[in-house]
């Protein structure tokens, strides 16, 4: 059943509705298994263990490049003092910060020079993190009518995302690979000799032939992952055992199960009922909503 998160963090539910067949999108074409969006013969993290390291640029050309951006914005007496201001931030401390981020670099080779930085900024920011941070997706109408009821809607999303799920923790997920040469390099053939390439050197095997692939590090926070608030950085979470779907209406919070105990996908018929449930429930708003503290 369908279960609402009340104010006092009680469960309560009913029973889904009955419901109608639902209206399902077919297969991708070639997947045996219905559970899996695909089965790509090069595993999903094949290239992770040889993907180069990000390489931190010269101090010189990082003033040069600064400099090239503040031109447009300054007259001639600004950029002069600004120029000055950068040389002497080169060769001062500028240089000794330099230092210090290489020998950083070096003690931390399982990740970027910048991961940590990246992170902080998103992380430690205190902005809003609605339209500030948060990416959306806008989903245009179908060309099937059936297809934008959104019962049906919002049911297909959901086993679709599960399948998603399923492939990448799988195993069976494409690769995430930048084709400068599609011909030479987006082709079966490619897979089937890139696959038996170790995975220390696999990327370097894609680069002979213009294939770049990237980096799919944080593809696992796409699911059963959260942020956490906390005093001046907050964190990110992800429990991997997580089996439910959390769906806001109303500004309520309603959970219920998508994957099985063995990790199988809820029929879809079930996924409809709960949903369908939620729909028709009639429990009024809270006056003080937790959606609020998402703001």
């Amino acid at each position: 059943m369908a279960r609402l998160l009340t104010k006092s963090c009680m469960w309560k539910g009913a029973s889904p509705a009955a419901t109608t067949s639902v209206l399902l999108r077919g297969y991708s074409a070639g997947s045996s298994d219905s559970e899996y969006l695909q089965k790509s013969i090069v595993p999903t993290m094949h290239f992770q263990k040889s993907l180069p390291r990000l390489p931190i640029p010269k101090l010189e050309a990082t003033v040069k490049r600064y400099l090239n951006a503040q031109r447009p914005l300054l007259d001639d007496e600004q950029f002069r003092k600004t120029e000055q201001l950068a040389l002497n931030f080169q060769t001062g401390v500028g240089k000794q910060l330099h230092e210090e981020l290489v020998q950083q670099d070096k003690q931390n080779k399982h990740t970027s020079y910048i991961s940590g930085p990246w992170f902080d900024m998103y992380l430690c920011a205190r902005d809003p993190i609605v339209l500030n941070f948060n990416p959306f997706m806008s989903f245009t109408p179908d060309p099937k009518p059936e297809f934008n009821n959104q019962l049906v809607r919002a049911t297909n999303l959901t086993v679709s995302a599960m399948r998603f799920l399923k492939t990448m923790r799988a195993g069976y997920l494409e690769p995430e690979i930048f084709h400068l040469n599609p011909a030479k390099s987006d082709t079966q053939k490619f897979r089937k000799l890139i696959r038996f390439v170790p995975s220390s050197l696999s990327w370097y095997g894609a680069y002979m032939v213009n294939a770049y692939p990237l980096d799919m590090s944080q593809y696992f926070r796409l699911f059963n992952s959260t942020r956490i608030p906390k005093l001046n950085k907050d964190e990110l979470v992800s429990d991997q055992q997580a089996r439910h779907l959390l769906v806001l209406r109303n500004g309520n919070f309603y959970v219920f199960d998508v994957l099985d105990k063995d990790g199988s996908i809820v029929k879809a018929s079930e996924i409809q009922a709960h949903l369908k449930y939620i729909l028709s429930e009639n429990t009024p708003a809270p006056e003080f909503p937790l959606r609020i503290f998402t703001q």
